[in-house]
């Protein structure tokens, strides 16, 4: 860390006592992470003479959202999982909880089409403040599921067991039987999103559609990444000398590898089977490395025939938003690069988009960084009794 950072710790080791050491582990860890990233760095696509990245692709995106994307032989399940096994953890579970309501919930809220599950998944020992918000925030809704569960997934073989299937607090219960233990959903879609991300409001059902133009194959996985992401940062949440006065800063990335929020498993089951079978031993990170790319109806030019055990990606659009921050787990680039300056003034501008097209807002962005603020050395802690 540098000499001016660590003067500062010192000035003000009555009030960051327990925080320098902290923040050097941040450092650690940012750096080992952006390390292992094997990613480019952004490649925002401003130019003039270029499609816009933040228009949704045209076809058949352009058409009633309700015509297009309804499809009854589609089981589509969101996963996200919320201190899953981290109970104890109570200061970072209201952190956790600030970043979910400002990004997760509302761009799931603001999705165009409805034909899809959401499953929330949180330890049965939450705070029961904890609980208690999640349960108002997702009852409203018929098709978004709390469940007290530390399991990865439900699945229709642990929710029709009635001795282990787990308490679910939210959602429509008959039409989740239905949908599970449907024998006519033969494309199972399963879609990873992490609590403090957020999807363009047209993902899911750019999802669909791209599994569609996928071929019909019983006889592995087939895997759909996004392309391009918006990227949230806030430098003075963790800065020692200045107070949270802005909402943080938004930029366009586009990374090699496949990314969490979005990230898709795609399934075609036999008529008559509603199994989940088991995922797939690559990493999403590791997926395009070590996997081939899918071919696909939709690319008529390409020699590729694999269509099982393979990967396809998104059009080229900001399909999710992921929050970089002190909550996660890696920490990863939690702060803006000194070379990152040239996209500073593109944040005003996505912010418009952000709240347009993912129903977040830059009030709440920045009403949750002076919470992570007000409360870093607690989350800190907590982040760090998390990772043993």
């Amino acid at each position: 860390m540098k000499q001016t950072t660590m003067g500062a710790l010192n000035r003000h080791n009555d009030r960051f006592r327990p925080t320098w050491r902290l923040l050097i582990l941040i450092g650690v860890a940012t750096l080992l992470s952006d390390i292992l990233l094997f990613s480019k760095l952004p490649q925002a696509e401003w130019d003039q003479g270029k499609r816009s990245l933040l228009r949704v692709p045209t076809d058949e995106s352009e058409m009633t959202d309700s015509e297009v994307y309804e499809d009854n032989n589609i089981l589509h399940i969101v996963t996200t999982r919320f201190m899953q096994s981290q109970s104890n953890l109570h200061v970072l579970g209201k952190a956790r909880l600030e970043l979910f309501e400002t990004f997760c919930f509302p761009s799931m809220t603001n999705q165009v089409i409805d034909n899809f599950l959401w499953f929330v998944m949180v330890d049965p020992n939450l705070d029961d403040p904890l609980l208690e918000r999640l349960k108002l925030l997702l009852l409203p809704y018929s098709n978004f599921y709390l469940i007290l569960s530390n399991e990865k997934m439900l699945t229709p073989e642990t929710l029709s067991n009635t001795t282990t299937a787990p308490k679910i607090l939210s959602g429509d219960l008959a039409k989740l039987h239905s949908s599970m233990g449907d024998l006519h959903r033969t494309l199972l879609l399963e879609t990873r999103l992490d609590a403090d991300d957020g999807l363009h409001k047209k993902t899911l059902g750019q999802i669909q559609l791209a599994a569609r133009e996928l071929p019909v194959e019983t006889n592995g996985w087939q895997v759909i990444c996004n392309d391009v992401h918006i990227e949230w940062r806030n430098d003075e949440i963790t800065s020692l000398e200045e107070p949270v006065r802005t909402s943080g800063k938004l930029r366009m990335v586009r990374e090699e590898i496949c990314v969490t929020p979005g990230y898709t498993l795609a399934r075609h089951r036999e008529h008559g089977n509603n199994d989940f079978p088991p995922w797939p031993r690559v990493g999403h990170h590791l997926m395009n490395s070590m996997w081939p790319k899918c071919f696909s109806k939709a690319n008529t030019n390409t020699t590729n025939l694999v269509t099982v055990d393979c990967w396809t990606r998104l059009p080229k659009y900001p399909a999710a938003i992921r929050s970089r921050t002190i909550t996660s787990a890696g920490m990863s680039r939690i702060q803006v690069d000194s070379t990152e300056s040239k996209y500073d003034s593109k944040t005003e501008a996505l912010w418009k988009h952000v709240l347009a097209d993912f129903g977040i807002t830059s009030n709440h962005a920045l009403t949750t960084s002076r919470f992570l603020k007000d409360n870093i050395n607690a989350i800190l802690k907590d982040n760090l009794e998390g990772q043993w």
